[in-house]
């Protein structure tokens, strides 16, 4: 309800900008002319459009191998499993775990990889951690995920480390 809440939020103060700049773009119609006008709404829009970086740091990739212990250079594994979790809104967290296997039982995992896809207005999802451990046969997994909060495009809060745990589907 929050992330609605907050979601709401963005579209009326990005609605009430669009007014707000609306009616200047009249004003100085009516007081100088179009083609004055015309300038200063070209102007706003590149004011708007040129948004340099926030000066936040970025963490890896979203698409980096979450299980840091893993060399770059190990052979690939020979299963996989795919795992859906829902935040919020459209957006999923998608999580795939590949592991390596020996006659059907898993034997060490390999890689956790962590995306987010769906769109909500003010909000955005990073993975920042991971990792995945065998526990039986079965492959248990734990991913920390910062939720960030943007207000009109700047980031105002991070709720950092939002943690999903279970265990993977078995591999098909």
């Amino acid at each position: 309800m929050v992330n609605l809440l907050w979601s709401i939020l963005n579209v009326a103060l990005l609605l009430a900008f669009v007014y707000i700049f609306w009616r200047a773009a009249l004003l100085v119609k009516r007081h100088i002319g179009l083609a004055a006008a015309m300038f200063f709404g070209f102007a706003l829009l590149l004011i708007g459009c040129s948004k340099s970086g926030s000066g936040i740091a970025a963490s890896p990739s979203p698409t980096a191998n979450l299980l840091t212990g893993v060399p770059k250079d190990a052979p690939l594994a020979n299963a996989s499993s795919v795992q859906r979790i829902t935040l919020g809104g459209t957006n999923k967290l998608d999580l795939l775990a590949e592991y390596y296997t020996d006659k059907g039982t898993i034997t060490k995992p390999r890689g956790l990889y962590a995306t987010v896809s769906g769109f909500m207005v003010g909000h955005s999802w990073q993975p920042a951690f991971g990792w995945a451990e065998k526990r039986g046969n079965q492959l248990y997994y734990s991913v920390a995920v910062d939720h960030h909060y943007s207000l009109l495009g700047v980031r105002v809060f991070t709720q950092a480390g939002e943690l999903f745990q279970g265990l993977m589907p078995p591999s098909k």
